[in-house]
């Protein structure tokens, strides 16, 4: 895995993470400084990585989608011939996201996250609000969440903040806030206006969730490494469409231009022969009665097979014990190996019920090992930070580089040891950066004379925002609530997403796929 980064030095880093079933270690990082990021000049940098590690215990090499990348993935597919290059699917994902918060395609949903952040930088920014929202009306829970990436930060706290829709709007009708100062600046009342009389911003809040939600969703999937998610994503990507069809009523007019977006994505950058032989291979979606699309991925498999096994004896072996696999037949057909399809991971299926079909046996697991994203490279940047950007650092480089793969990989062994006991990533604490957009200072929302900082409640606690269930509880596929009540009786419609409306949209132009170019990288 591998990921470029700048420091604040301006000094471009590049990382390299190793990822195997016993979890990811930190290999190197290389500087950058002075060379020109060409296509031929990543080649001889990936190359001499490659022979570092020895290609024939490579399966694939995951990197951003920019173009020099993928130009330089193509070349070690040609020039080995055993290997795949795969974007980073948590990097494609993010960009559907980007995608479907373009204020070109989607104004509303620009438009309803502006707003969003108007509350938010409102309530986080005054002292006297924050405390009344925390002590007497959340529970001290928080209105923003922190997610894997910016544009899921976006998303996520739209949910939240649909999660409180009800105890907003009590507290901007309550007493104590009609009696707090605030209440009476030009800001406070325009923020009470949105969460009271806004209904069309609470509707469009519940549909960019509708479309927003089973994405974030397939990104926490991807982004987490507590289990190997190459048997997975392929059907979870399906899924995800299926369900944001669902929840719009299978209404191509309302779900088209989202089904488009990603669908532009998948099948441009994401989709890989890699990740339909990890969904042929996991025994819980393949033998799925609602599954549909077995032969299809069982081309993928056949390409993945050619690709990463070149002996052709050994095709032939794992092509002939296939069969078994498909029809269920030995090890693979016992009421335990088929009771156990849905409650073990893929890897352990196979390490239980594959011992019969010894090369089949192999290549399943050094398939379903992988992982998808590379975002393990990111979570690096504050232990390099930390020990490369002091002011007073004079060390070389590979002193350096030595002191991140030390501390590096004993925080990553440390996360491993301790993932079941703590939610909190021990790695990486740069999530706070995540929600700069959310709640950062802004000179209009201050007052110096707003209450001391020191006196503010705490939260109740630091929740994991991707295993707070309480978030998956809203029900946003009940459309016959107060608030489209509310919609009619204003004269307003439940305008879906990618409508028309006084403010301005392109939406009956076509999506581009071409807009979306492969150098698109996330901030």
């Amino acid at each position: 895995m591998s990921d470029g980064w700048i420091n604040q030095k301006q000094q471009p880093i590049m990382n390299f993470l190793v990822y195997c079933p016993r979890g990811a270690i930190f290999l190197k990082s290389i500087d950058t400084s002075g060379l020109t990021k060409d296509a031929e000049t990543l080649f001889n940098i990936f190359d001499s990585v490659v022979q570092e590690i020895g290609v024939e215990y490579i399966v694939q090499l995951i990197t951003d989608n920019a173009f020099a990348y993928k130009k330089v993935g193509k070349k070690l597919q040609q020039k080995y011939g055993t290997l795949f290059w795969s974007p980073c699917a948590a990097h494609c994902i993010d960009l559907m996201l980007e995608n479907i918060a373009n204020p070109k395609w989607f104004p509303l949903v620009d438009e309803a996250i502006k707003k969003a952040k108007k509350i938010t930088k409102f309530i986080y920014n005054h002292g006297v609000v924050l405390d009344l929202m925390r002590q007497d009306f959340t529970n001290g829970k928080e209105l923003c969440r922190p997610a894997i990436t910016r544009f899921a930060t976006n998303f996520l706290s739209l949910q939240s903040m649909l999660r409180f829709k009800k105890e907003l709007r009590q507290m901007f009708t309550s007493d104590k806030w009609l009696s707090c100062p605030h209440a009476k600046t030009a800001v406070g009342k325009e923020i009470s206006k949105i969460v009271l009389e806004d209904y069309s911003f609470w509707s469009q809040c519940k549909n960019i969730v509708k479309v927003s939600e089973s994405l974030v969703r397939v990104l926490r999937l991807v982004d987490g490494d507590e289990k190997p998610a190459m048997g997975y994503l392929y059907e979870a990507m399906d899924k995800a469409k299926e369900e944001i069809k669902r929840r719009l009523k299978h209404k191509v007019s309302l779900y088209g231009h989202y089904i488009r977006v990603i669908d532009a994505r998948w099948d441009k950058q994401l989709h890989s022969p890699l990740h339909a032989a990890g969904c042929f291979l996991n025994p819980a979606i393949y033998f799925r009665p609602s599954f549909k699309r077995q032969n299809e991925v069982q081309r993928g498999l056949l390409c993945t097979l050619m690709r990463l096994v070149p002996d052709p004896d050994i095709q032939d072996k794992i092509s002939s014990q296939l069969d078994e696999y498909k029809n269920s037949i030995g090890d693979f057909g016992t009421s335990l190996a088929i009771r156990q399809r849905e409650r073990l991971n893929p890897v352990s299926w196979w390490e239980q019920f594959g011992l019969g079909a010894p090369d089949l046996h192999s290549f399943a697991i050094r398939v379903l090992s992988q992982c998808c994203s590379a975002t393990g490279c990111a979570r690096n940047w504050s232990t390099f930070e930390y020990v490369h950007s002091k002011k007073r650092n004079r060390l070389e480089h590979k002193l350096v580089n030595d002191l991140v793969f030390v501390h590096y990989n004993l925080r990553l062994r440390e996360r491993n040891i301790q993932r079941n006991k703590y939610a909190l990533d021990p790695i990486s604490l740069d999530n706070i950066d995540l929600m700069g957009d959310w709640v950062a200072e802004e000179p209009a929302l201050l007052n110096p004379d707003d209450i001391n900082w020191d006196c503010l409640n705490e939260p109740a606690a630091l929740v994991n925002v991707e295993e707070d269930v309480e978030l998956e509880t809203i029900d946003i596929d009940d459309d016959d609530d107060d608030d489209d009540d509310n919609n009619n009786e204003h004269g307003l419609t439940n305008l879906p997403m990618g409508a028309s409306s006084s403010c301005g949209s392109s939406f009956d132009d076509e999506i581009d796929p071409s807009l979306m170019d492969d150098d698109e990288e996330e901030e």
